[in-house]
């Protein structure tokens, strides 16, 4: 801080913070008490909802009332929950995607498998060729599928 003669300024440190940074360290809101606000947040939210009695006509202004209530009670509930010294983010959970290959895993030619039916298309039933819109003879031998009764007919 500057020097004016006679006139200093002593920079002074509370808690890790300094003065000649932020002027209010000693009396201002800095290491404000946890608890504290969880309470001051619960009672701004319920107060919203003990504004609901009054005069007002309208139903816009309780509208606004609860949601706004709604919202300060949510988020001093998250507030409390996250800033608690024994809260911890759940590890995120492991699924089996395509990624989860194991190292140098060949990925199956799915077009040229259905179209040459080999691979996984190889043992197909003739009906199921069929349900896939595919020509020839499946796994089975059936050369022809019969049509349900119940299917459209053209």
């Amino acid at each position: 801080m500057a020097d004016h003669g006679n006139h200093g300024t002593k920079v002074e440190v509370y808690n890790g913070v300094s003065t000649e940074d932020e002027p209010s360290a000693a009396w201002g809101w800095h290491q404000f008490p946890r608890r504290t606000t969880i309470v001051i947040g619960y009672l701004g939210g319920l107060s919203m909802f003990g504004m609901l009695f009054g005069n007002h006509p309208g139903q816009v202004e309780n509208i606004w009332l609860v949601a706004i209530g709604i919202l300060v009670i949510v988020g001093t509930f998250l507030y409390a929950r996250h800033s608690s010294p024994n809260w911890s983010p759940k590890p995120s959970r492991k699924t089996v995607t395509a990624h989860n290959k194991p190292l140098g895993h060949q990925e199956p030619d799915w077009a040229a498998d259905q179209r040459n039916l080999t691979g996984a298309y190889a043992n197909l039933t003739t009906a199921e060729l069929r349900s896939w819109n595919l020509p020839g003879v499946g796994s089975d031998g059936v050369e022809k599928v019969e049509t349900p009764k119940s299917a459209l007919t053209h």
